[in-house]
């Protein structure tokens, strides 16, 4: 009889084992699903982009002009960077307004920028890019 009890307790054993990795599996699964970030909607395009955008480049710093499509109902966003690089938000500017100057810039570096039209949370127009093109400064 013995060797009856040893079976019994392996399979004991195995079961209990097998029972465990089936609770550790569904807790993974069940966990994973909560940690993931639900999947977002992209932004869509709500309206007429701001025109007509214009640049200054007085070196340190640049004037932006655009024309507002939306006759001063919805704000902009600035956006800009260097040259080859994403462009991440500069400012914020109020309804009405068409204009914004963007100050502290490095005179030997080349910037993009463009501008948002910002409809709702999620809706937006973008203007085109404008980017500065200066002369490569040579020391003497």
């Amino acid at each position: 009889m013995p060797g009856r009890n040893r079976t019994a307790v392996v399979v004991a054993v195995v079961a209990v084992v097998v029972a465990l990795a089936a609770v550790v599996g569904v807790a993974v699964l069940v966990l994973d699903r909560r940690a993931a970030p639900a999947p977002r909607p992209s932004p869509a395009q709500a309206g007429p982009p701001p025109g007509d955008l214009a640049m200054r480049d007085d070196t340190n710093t640049i004037t932006l002009t655009w024309t507002d499509p939306s006759d001063g109902v919805v704000p902009f966003v600035v956006a800009g960077g260097r040259v080859g690089q994403p462009l991440g938000m500069m400012a914020t500017v109020d309804p009405g307004r068409t204009s914004h100057t963007v100050n502290g810039l490095n005179s030997r570096v080349d910037y993009c920028f463009a501008v948002l039209a910002v409809y709702d949370t999620d809706r937006f127009a973008t203007s085109g890019q404008v980017c500065t093109s200066r002369e490569p400064t040579t020391p003497n």
